[in-house]
């Protein structure tokens, strides 16, 4: 049993000084096999780790251009406020000048009535006397007609008393 425990360890000596296991494969080939494997598991992770770089890329492109779309969002949104706000400045300026026209329109209404004589249309402001023009009045004022009698006829204009004075 002695000798054959040292054949077996001489035939393993043996074997791996030729480069060859006792199971018949080859050590050399063994290491080929593992480098090789080794350089694909490498390669695939460096192409894994790309593929992630790549997706990383890809992510913020599409980050940088829905900021883009939401920027672009925001200001047309803002845009359409300030005009908003501009059409509305523009109608109460409009709306003043209305207002403002309608009061100078009434104050001067209820001024030229202050400095009309009434019972006239159009006004025949205050004198001592009117007369139709062209008439044979002496004036010293004298109105051009025709002109409408709506009340009493301070100055008679309306001689035939039809409601309408200076009718030539």
């Amino acid at each position: 049993m002695r000798r054959l425990l040292i054949l077996c360890l001489i035939a393993t000596v043996a074997f791996s000084a030729c480069g060859t296991d006792p199971g018949g494969g080859n050590q050399a080939g063994g290491l080929a096999r593992r480098e090789r494997r080794e350089a694909r598991e490498r390669r695939e992770a460096r192409e894994r780790r790309e593929a992630l770089r790549q997706a990383r890329r890809e992510a913020q492109r599409q980050e940088r251009r829905q900021q883009a779309r939401r920027e672009r969002r925001r200001e047309a949104r803002q845009q359409e406020i300030r005009e908003e706000r501009r059409k509305e400045r523009r109608q109460e300026r409009r709306e003043a000048a209305a207002a403002a026209a309608a009061q100078e329109d009434e104050e001067s209404a209820e001024g030229g009535a202050e400095n009309c004589t009434s019972g006239y249309d159009p006004c025949l402001p205050p004198a001592s006397d009117y007369d139709c023009a062209g008439g044979t009045g002496d004036g010293p004022e004298y109105a051009t007609g025709p002109i409408q009698v709506t009340g009493s006829d301070p100055y008679d204009l309306d001689s035939d008393s039809d409601g309408v004075a200076c009718e030539a």
